[in-house]
Order: structure tokens, then sequence, then C-alpha cells
């Protein structure tokens, strides 16, 4: 891959960034965390030593993360996010967008992930809210890893 790889990665789960941080070590990925607080692996995660690993820490405001993302992603990078506005804004500068869910974003299915946004905002302002899922598991991990090699192929 010749671009970065950006994760939001304030709601990406832990298991999918530490195994970013592997994946980025093995095959020499370069990997930028952008989030409100430092999420950098700890000794004890079993990634150390990540020379192609950056943290980019952004002011506690809401946001903010996102706004780095946007500014600094480039053609040619893959931002793996679950903020749909900033799938959008992203694809329309041309940038590869997927989710942990190994997602992969388009110009048609952003579309109705907005409108389904949209329509969970209202229905959750009418008391309505809709069942989110509760749980990242083993299932979830394997269709991401899936997508995101991929991804990383093209």
């Amino acid at each position: 891959m010749e671009g970065r790889v950006l994760v939001d990665a304030d709601s990406c789960p832990k298991r999918v960034r530490n195994w970013l941080l592997s994946q980025a070590k093995k095959n020499h990925i370069q990997l930028i965390f952008a989030a409100n607080k430092d999420l950098s692996p700890k000794n004890g995660d079993g990634v150390q030593d990540i020379p192609n690993f950056k943290m980019i820490v952004c002011p506690a405001q809401s946001q903010a993360a996102d706004n780095w993302i946007l500014q600094n992603a480039q053609a040619g990078d893959l931002v793996i996010t679950r903020d749909i506005p900033l799938a959008a804004s992203l694809l329309e500068k041309g940038i590869a967008v997927m989710n942990d869910f190994g997602k992969v974003f388009d110009k048609q299915n952003i579309v109705r992930a907005l409108k389904e946004r949209e329509l969970s905002l209202q229905m959750s302002q009418l008391g309505l809210g809709t069942k989110k899922r509760d749980s990242y598991g083993q299932e979830e991990f394997e269709v991401f890893a899936k997508s995101f090699n991929k991804e990383i192929a093209r």
C-alpha cells in the first residue's frame, strides 16, 4: 500500500486497534490513530517498537479527531471510521473509507448510510430509539480483517 491508514480511534475497538498495529509492523504500513486521548499501545498489549505508527492526540472537543483526519487524509490513504458524515466528506475528497465492521463505503452506499443515520437520529429525538449493537465479537472482527486486507491489496 502506497498510502497510510488513518483511524478514527476514539470509537474503534481495542481489538481492531491492536490488530492494525500488528499489521502495520508486519507489513510496513504507515498507521495513524487520531483520538481525543492517547490510545498508543502499552507494553502489555504485545505490540511495541512500531516505527511507522503515530498517535495524534486532538483537543478534547467534539469532532476534533474527525476534523484532523479530514484535513490530513490524502488520496491513496485508507480511513477507518464509524462516523458516517466524516466518511461522506472523505469520499468527496476521493479517499477510501471503511468502518471497523468491514463495510467499505462508496458514493452509492454512503447516501443510504446518511439517510439511515438521519432517520435514527429523528427516531431517537422522538423517544423511539433504535437498538444498537452491544458487542463486537469474533465474527465482526473477521469480516473487518478480511475487508481490510482486500482494501490494502488494492
